[in-house]
């Protein structure tokens, strides 16, 4: 069974990739940005990369689309991520069809690594994911790739949501996905998954491996397609293969 995002969500995320791209080539290049938004530059002249730019430009795409939205939307259900009691935690962004909930999004930026004080941190925004009752979106920027970037983040995402599904939490049946745009190289790849009592078995997403990204000197030499992914590029049509419900 392929699996798809709403054919209007998947026209938000394509726009604010190619925006993303555009306006960092602009920022590196010192020319005009396509859009409004500028990647700033610190007090020593680098170009200063976050999840901020990625939500300000899909929160512009928002206001030519169908749906209602909210920033930093309170969850519906309550966390004890402090360790002082539950309360309520805080989405980065909610889309609504006719004022209900239809999907929550987390924005996230910057390499990640498998070591447990950086997964703490991811390991809060997937349990909003993951136990909120609506579809979840993972929306993450990175400055430039190498050979493991993409494959270290997507298995700190793994290993964080195994985790979460094994829980002593219900959760409803959704869809979960995994977006990461980079920018130099300007590619993405994406891959959604399902989320139900299947997920709760060792071996869930044990098959699911991102694309093998090759880059040399900067440039993009080789982007697979890689079952279960989908992959876009700077001025290039969408690639796709299709993938097995995981």
């Amino acid at each position: 069974m392929q699996i798809e995002l709403d054919h209007t969500v998947a026209s938000l995320v394509e726009a604010t990739d190619k925006l993303l791209w555009d306006s960092f080539r602009s920022a590196v290049n010192g020319t005009q940005s396509p859009s409004r938004l500028v990647f700033p530059r610190t007090s020593k002249g680098a170009v200063r990369v976050s999840e901020q730019e990625a939500k300000q430009l899909l929160i512009g795409q928002l206001n030519d689309s169908s749906f209602l939205f909210s920033v930093e939307t309170p969850t519906l259900r309550n966390y004890g991520f402090s360790g002082k009691g539950e309360r309520n935690a805080m989405t980065d962004i909610t889309l609504y069809t006719e004022e209900k909930r239809c999907l929550n999004m987390e924005f996230k930026s910057g390499n990640t690594s498998t070591k447990r004080l950086q997964r703490k941190h991811i390991n809060k925004d997937i349990q909003k994911l993951v136990f909120e009752d609506v579809d979840g979106f993972w929306f993450h920027i990175l400055e430039k790739a190498n050979g493991t970037g993409i494959e270290t983040l997507w298995q700190t995402i793994q290993h964080e949501l195994k985790a979460v599904t094994q829980l002593d939490r219900k959760f409803n049946p959704k869809l979960i996905t995994f977006h990461c745009c980079v920018l130099r190289e300007a590619y993405s790849v994406e891959t959604t998954i399902v989320l139900n009592d299947d997920s709760r078995k060792k071996d869930w997403l044990d098959d699911l491996q991102p694309p093998v990204v090759n880059v040399k000197k900067g440039v993009l030499i080789d982007l697979p397609l890689t079952d279960g992914w989908i992959v876009r590029r700077s001025c290039s049509e969408v690639e796709t293969v299709t993938m097995e419900a995981h």
